[in-house]
């Protein structure tokens, strides 16, 4: 321990708090929270502790506390400087996919999507989680069928096909009221809530149409509608003694690692389990705290969250949620239940994940061993996309000790790149990204041969003058990597059954994956665009008005001043609209 830690020691508070640990290099390596910062700050350096705490311990340079007046107020603290700082030593949700989701937007005319995307405080209306896309796509394709919302985006000027096929509630073709609006989602909403009578009825309706009229194929497809919303209230995991939407986190935790499970309960059915394993490194309740603020910052929090052993009314107060201790009953055996699997999953197959780590670390060590270097334990990969040179973009992911850091990943759009030159953009991108130097990087992988290496070292190497490993993984006519061009301009072939060629495909093809979503989502993006989005003066409303009347952007562009005026548009924002345009 150096001087300058042992003196803080001393002048610690006796006071609520959150404190960061630094390492060596003034990063900061671990985040918590405290009733009293200094009994459990000075618990990390006295008496005996597991390997994995010694070893935070031991990388431990320096220390900064935050005082607070409440143990809320620290976990809050807390979690925002996890967010900020993303510590090494922290727990991040492994498992961090989110679930789809129905939201009807709120807007003017509502609209029925699936997304993934839950926010908390939206004022759009969410219904799930679904387990998979799959059932989600399917209930949604239901409601277009029998309580469609809008469908066409933005609303067409005449019928849409939508409406003509019965999908659309028609804001194209027809006034809509909101009286109509609210009858609709409060049909949507009670089917979504388990109440399937009347939306049968209504499709057995439809399915003795369709056969009358000899139209077999559509009565095909309501029938398989008709069976799987059976089949969806009949087929039930665990049945629940109640259809309040509810999750059940259990736990157990020995002296190196913590296991949490949680059981999802929608509308009495338990649709399914998540588990999810941690290094322990202080006090078991720290780890749990973080990790259910994590959680439901990612998830929609149901009606009842059941958990043993924490602060219920602290939680309820945090999450907005009924957190409830079960003291006995059916809920209680339930976590009991969770509690066992938690401890079977430690006691079990904890074992070979920690070998699956030895066999990645081995692994990483070799390839760093051919390649030249002490250790490849940060990695950066770059992969750039676009079409035609439209919409170039380029991005970066990060693994960490040979596991995707999704917090290192980040999107680029090309600036300075003019036309299809994927070198200037790898170029660009590389600068962008170390041009500050503060970087722990000690392999960056660029996607093409011996020209792409060699720009990288004129950004990395010789321009910015920051020493890090640079390779590039070239691919023969079939686009399949042949081999790895470095840069000292070795060519190093690796078998393709090799654990190592598996591992630079595995990032490969994530940087590829990454790179073609984000290309794909600005395209689509682009695609509702309008030159008057980039004119000052011109809002939402504007636009809209500007669209309903002119068919064309060029009819806009020949249209008198005076038209413009009795349409409500402003003098200056005419001499916008002329000028831009």
């Amino acid at each position: 321990m150096n001087e300058i830690l042992r003196k803080k020691l001393k002048l610690l508070p006796d006071e609520p708090g959150c404190y960061l640990y630094k390492d060596e290099l003034g990063d900061i390596i671990y985040v918590g929270k405290a009733k009293n910062l200094k009994n459990r700050i000075k618990s990390y350096f006295t008496g005996t502790h597991n390997k994995k705490t010694q070893l935070l311990v031991s990388n431990i340079y320096d220390l900064e506390y935050i005082i607070v007046n409440s143990e809320k107020e620290a976990l809050l603290l807390e979690n925002n400087l996890i967010k900020k700082y993303k510590p090494h030593y922290n727990i991040r949700l492994k498992d961090d996919k989110t679930y789809p989701y129905l939201m009807i937007t709120k807007e003017e005319h509502p609209r029925i999507i699936l997304t993934r995307k839950y926010k908390k405080n939206s004022a759009n209306i969410y219904f799930g989680p679904y387990v998979d896309i799959k059932s989600a796509t399917q209930l949604k394709k239901i409601i277009d069928k029998i309580y469609p919302l809008r469908k066409c985006n933005p609303i067409e000027k005449r019928a849409c096909t939508y409406y003509q096929i019965g999908e659309c509630i028609g804001p194209c073709a027809k006034k809509v009221t909101n009286e109509e609006y609210k009858n609709q989602i409060k049909n949507i909403k009670n089917f979504l809530n388990g109440n399937t009578k009347n939306i049968l009825n209504k499709l057995d309706a439809k399915l003795k149409s369709y056969v009358e009229n000899l139209e077999f194929e559509n009565a095909a497809t309501i029938y398989e509608y008709i069976q799987a919303i059976k089949i969806s209230v009949e087929n039930q995991n665990i049945s629940m003694t109640s259809n309040i939407d509810r999750d059940y986190i259990g736990y157990y935790y020995d002296e190196n690692y913590i296991c949490i499970q949680i059981f999802l309960s929608r509308m009495g059915n338990i649709i399914e389990r998540k588990v999810e394993y941690y290094n322990l490194y202080s006090d078991y309740t720290e780890v749990l705290y973080s990790y259910i603020i994590q959680y439901y910052a990612l998830n929609i929090a149901p009606k009842e969250v059941f958990i043993e052993g924490l602060d219920v009314e602290l939680l309820t107060e945090l999450i907005g949620v009924k957190f409830i201790n079960p003291k006995k009953g059916y809920n209680k055996k339930i976590i009991d239940t969770l509690k066992n699997n938690a401890k079977y999953y430690l006691d079990n197959n904890i074992k070979i994940e920690e070998e699956k780590e030895k066999q990645q670390i081995l692994m990483l060590n070799n390839l760093a061993k051919q390649l030249g270097v002490t250790t490849i334990s940060n990695i950066d990969a770059f992969d750039n996309s676009n079409i035609m040179g439209q919409d170039a973009v380029s991005v970066k992911v990060n693994f960490l000790n040979g596991k995707k850091n999704t917090y290192g990943y980040r999107k680029f759009k090309v600036k300075y790149t003019e036309g299809i030159n994927d070198i200037e953009t790898m170029k660009e991108v590389l600068f962008r990204t170390y041009k500050d130097k503060d970087t722990k990087t000690n392999l960056i992988i660029v996607d093409g041969g011996k020209n792409h290496v060699t720009a990288a070292i004129d950004i990395v190497h010789n321009m910015l003058e920051l020493n890090i490993k640079i390779i590039g993984l070239a691919k023969n006519s079939n686009h399949i990597t042949e081999y790895i061009v470095t840069d000292d301009y070795e060519i190093i072939t690796l078998d393709k059954h090799s654990e190592q060629y598996l591992f630079l495909k595995k990032i490969q093809d994530e940087v590829h994956r990454f790179a073609i979503t984000y290309h794909r989502s600005l395209k689509t993006k682009n695609m509702f665009s309008s030159p008057l989005d980039n004119i000052k003066g011109i809002g939402a409303k504007r636009k809209k008005i500007l669209l309903e009347n002119f068919s064309s952007i060029e009819e806009l562009k020949k249209s008198s001043q005076e038209k413009l005026k009795k349409l409500g548009i402003p003098k200056d924002v005419i001499l916008e609209i002329k000028n831009k345009l």
